[in-house]
């Protein structure tokens, strides 16, 4: 039996997020990884990820892992098979054998997302990126959205930003909570150590509400004293949201 870790990007449009459904159809990245990797070693292979990205949400640096039942296949072999038979929508950025030891998920130190709004008063409209961004109709105010979002950061229960209401370990670092501005796009990139169900898009909601004047800065600060979802914002939608990095120690 061999470890190994591959880097998998998708575009997650037609796909229900990342982890298998029960009684479902294949329509989900962890799936079809599998369904290849089982061909491949005529045997179950189960593929864990870093994060389970939701429905429609895309990934330009997901990690997975997965043990094989047998050492017949060295690493360039699984890359090699799985580009050839995996959709035009999935690709392997690279695969590696790794120490028994190694786990795509309890191990991750940071993961980072992307969020894309693309501005009322842009120059253009999206054309390659229309699929990629949410559309703005109304100007945001990105300083008070820069001042909300220093207020998400740090080691802090998070239980007001998530659709679980029954997590169990609410508390997550959020590291970073950056807001970049160009002639078109507004871009808010969120790294942590971890993240809640649907926490990425309801800081994200939260963000767009107070840089729209619909929610105060200082709401943010409700939310985590009380830790009553009504004081976060709404879910931003999934389709503007791509998880872009993965590290570990």
């Amino acid at each position: 039996m061999k470890n190994f870790k591959a880097v998998v990007a998708y575009d997650g449009s037609r796909y229900k997020g990342f982890r298998k459904l029960k009684g479902k159809s294949d329509r989900t990245i962890q799936a079809k990884l599998e369904n290849i990797l089982s061909k491949l070693y005529e045997e179950q292979v189960e593929v864990i990820s870093a994060i389970n990205t939701d429905a429609a949400v895309h990934a330009k640096y997901q990690v997975v892992s997965f043990k094989t039942p047998s050492d017949e296949h060295n690493a360039d072999k699984i890359h090699n098979y799985m580009e050839t038979f995996l959709p035009d929508d999935i690709i392997i950025i690279n695969v590696e054998e790794v120490d028994e030891r190694f786990h795509a998920r309890y191990n991750v130190t940071t993961l980072t997302y992307e969020y894309h709004l693309w501005k009322s008063n842009a120059k253009q409209r999206p054309l390659f990126e229309r699929n990629y961004v949410k559309l703005m109709d109304k100007a945001l105010n990105v300083i008070v959205m820069e001042e909300a979002a220093n207020r998400m950061i740090g080691e802090q229960d998070y239980r007001a930003f998530t659709s679980n209401s029954k997590v169990k370990n609410p508390v997550k670092n959020v590291k970073d909570v950056k807001i970049c501005e160009t002639d078109n796009e507004i871009v808010i990139t969120i790294s942590a150590n971890g993240f809640l169900l649907n926490m990425e898009r309801i800081m994200v909601g939260t963000l767009i509400q107070v840089g729209l004047y619909e929610r105060d800065v200082e709401s943010v600060d409700k939310a985590f004293s009380t830790l009553d979802t009504t004081n976060a914002g709404h879910k931003a939608m999934a389709g503007a949201l791509c998880l872009v990095d993965v590290t570990y120690d």
